[in-house]
């Protein structure tokens, strides 16, 4: 999954979680085997564990990534 995300680095995404809560950004780095890190506004970072996503979408054609 890490590779998928990956390709999309830089990109304005909306992420699910399991939960039902919505997060969007822009793709800011990716642990191959943890999860990935969302830059949300000037300086505020966020840590998405791997196995909390559900399904992400890329904002720009609104077309999902996996």
């Amino acid at each position: 999954m890490g590779n998928l995300v990956m390709r999309h680095y830089g990109q304005a995404v909306e992420v699910r979680d399991r939960f039902g809560r919505v997060h969007r950004g822009v793709i800011d780095g990716v642990n191959q085997t943890r999860g990935m890190f969302i830059r949300s506004g000037f300086r505020r970072r966020r840590f998405i564990p791997f196995f909390l996503i559900a399904s992400i979408f890329l904002l720009r054609s609104r077309r999902r990534i996996f």
